[in-house]
């Protein structure tokens, strides 16, 4: 009798563990960038220790840096199907998918990178914002600035505005961009990132306009030692999820997600200026120039792309709400 109640006793535990293994596998979540270090990383990182953490096994966090799903046009596409459930980079690649997160990309709106994180994290305008592409099948749960934009140029190091003058930079992929190169007299040409370096050692392309973030980890000193921070916008990453995926959980573990998110507004803000200095320290260790982009051409560049952001918004109605939202909130957060 007793040998019966220790082996139902064992069966009941076994049933147990199986049970909580089996909860552990309830959710999957791969989540994926296409930077090898820098902030977007460590939002992830951060985020899946603090959901994991909080979600008692109900959720397994899968990370992917270094466009380990596919190039970013391809992740992109899994997030609105439902087979990549979150995805981490600045809005300009989703402008195909909504075209109002290009506002995110008009120049000159931001006095300095504190006034750009005020400024999209304001509450008049961040929760909007990041919903805007729930009927496109993409959400946004956490937003913060990156970098200063910045240019690399293989041909002509950018030293004065008239050295933009016909050349090709690759921008990260929206209409706004493309125009704000134009007014420069230069060509945009939206690229994926894993493209983009083989672009510039082809010469398919003359320069890239991003962030030292992605110029330090990919080691573009090996194909441009000059680097020119120009600063008219700053990059904003979006962590965005699939709204199939997103669906399917529970309210409780939606919940926990949109907390811990938030809370990396300011966390991945705050590391992305810690790792900027250590970036630029990095790309003149490894033989490059950091070009210090006088006063007077930065006003003079300004000056030229002043319209840019109207000039675009204007097209279309709805991208027009949402810059107009933008600019009040950078007239609301200014200093």
């Amino acid at each position: 009798m007793r040998r019966h109640i220790r082996l139902a006793a064992a069966a009941a535990a076994l049933s147990a563990v199986l049970a909580t293994g089996a909860a552990a596998q309830q959710f999957t979540m791969k989540f994926g960038t296409a930077t090898p270090k820098g902030d977007q990383n460590f939002w992830m990182e951060e985020f899946k220790k603090a959901v994991e953490a909080r979600a008692g096994g109900r959720i397994a966090i899968k990370l992917f840096p270094a466009s380990q799903l596919g190039a970013i046009p391809r992740q992109i596409e899994g997030l609105q199907l439902g087979t990549v459930e979150a995805w981490i980079g600045p809005t300009s690649f989703l402008t195909g998918v909504e075209s109002r997160y290009q506002v995110m990309d008009a120049p000159g709106l931001f006095a300095d990178w504190d006034h750009a994180q005020r400024t999209v994290t304001h509450e008049s305008f961040r929760d909007e914002f990041l919903n805007l592409g729930e009927k496109k099948g993409v959400i946004g749960i956490g937003i913060y600035t990156s970098n200063p934009m910045s240019v690399v140029s293989r041909k002509i190091p950018i030293r004065k505005v008239e050295d933009f003058r016909g050349q090709k930079f690759r921008v990260l992929g929206s209409a706004l961009e493309v125009e704000q190169m134009r007014a420069l007299g230069a060509a945009g040409v939206p690229m994926p990132l894993v493209e983009t370096l083989p672009a510039l050692q082809r010469g398919g392309i003359d320069g890239v306009r991003s962030g030292i973030v992605v110029f330090v980890p990919f080691k573009y000193w090996t194909i441009s030692r000059q680097l020119t921070e120009i600063g008219d916008a700053y990059i904003v990453p979006v962590a965005f999820v699939s709204v199939r995926w997103w669906k399917t959980l529970p309210q409780d573990l939606r919940q926990i997600m949109l907390e811990e998110a938030r809370k990396l507004d300011d966390a991945a803000y705050k590391y992305a200026r810690k790792q900027h200095q250590l970036f630029r320290g990095l790309w003149t260790k490894n033989g490059g120039e950091l070009i210090d982009f006088p006063e007077a051409e930065r006003k003079k560049l300004l000056e030229l792309s002043r319209d840019v952001g109207a000039k675009v918004a204007a097209r279309n109605a709805g991208v027009k709400a949402a810059y107009d939202k933008l600019v009040a909130a950078a007239g609301a957060t200014r200093q």
